[in-house]
């Protein structure tokens, strides 16, 4: 019970900032608002959104026109990736992987390739499928097989993600190590989070990422609040 309490904690905090990100979201982009760029976008550099118009052309055209087929699935991967869960799943006790899963798979493939307007479904649209359902079913297993899993799947995990999207990810899973730890040793509320650069670097150059400097100069670190501290060779972060 206790360890349910606290794992409720720590969520709630994590939930209430993403709702406010999905609604900020709905607000900023919403027709209406188009005229009036918020105070985000316009300290946000990167490519210009699509209008909505066109946007809702696009998908209604890749609906009605393109219908992708399966004829160059590599199926041996499916089914390699599948034995695989299944074994990882009754190895930890985690929840288990269904044929639903890799039926959502293939249908991720499809939506994938049919985004891009092709005939067929191709290697990387089951690579990006894969990663997807990897990355749901995972999220929904106990903290300490989540840990476990994405380790043991991380060359999945990892396809085609953005170096800082990566390293963001690995940054905020040290943190929340670090609250999780705090909470059910000390029962306290960690108002800020130092973690060593050293273990960032070491989880970076596992995955072959050797320069960092980037990463903490890049608007995402920035916007997720973290603070690069060369002189005493942390990164901080105000909770």
């Amino acid at each position: 019970k206790q360890w349910y309490q606290r794992r409720v904690a720590i969520t709630a905090g994590i939930d209430e900032r993403m709702a406010r990100f999905v609604t900020g979201s709905h607000m900023r982009h919403h027709p209406a608002n188009a005229s009036h760029p918020t105070e985000d976008q316009d300290t946000v550099s990167g490519p210009k959104p699509v209008p909505q118009t066109l946007l809702k052309k696009y998908i209604m055209y890749a609906r009605t026109t393109v219908l992708p087929k399966l004829h160059y699935v590599d199926q041996d991967k499916i089914a390699a990736l599948y034995a695989e869960l299944r074994r990882e799943s009754m190895a930890t006790g985690s929840i288990p992987i269904t044929v639903r899963h890799i039926e959502s798979m293939i249908r991720l493939a499809e939506a994938h390739a049919r985004l891009h307007l092709r005939d067929h479904v191709r290697e990387d649209d089951i690579n990006i499928a894969i990663r997807i359902m990897l990355e749901s079913f995972i999220d929904t297993q106990k903290f300490s097989v989540m840990k476990n899993m994405r380790h043991t799947f991380a060359k999945y995990l990892s396809y085609k993600k953005d170096n800082n999207e990566l390293l963001m990810f690995i940054l905020k899973q040290l943190a929340k190590d670090q609250v999780v730890y705090s909470r059910s040793r000390f029962g306290d509320d960690l108002q800020n989070v130092e973690i060593p650069v050293d273990e960032l670097e070491e989880k970076a150059r596992q995955i072959n990422i050797h320069n960092l400097q980037p990463f903490y100069e890049s608007d995402l670190f920035i916007q997720n609040r973290f603070i690069h501290d060369k002189k005493k060779k942390t990164i901080l972060l105000t909770l």
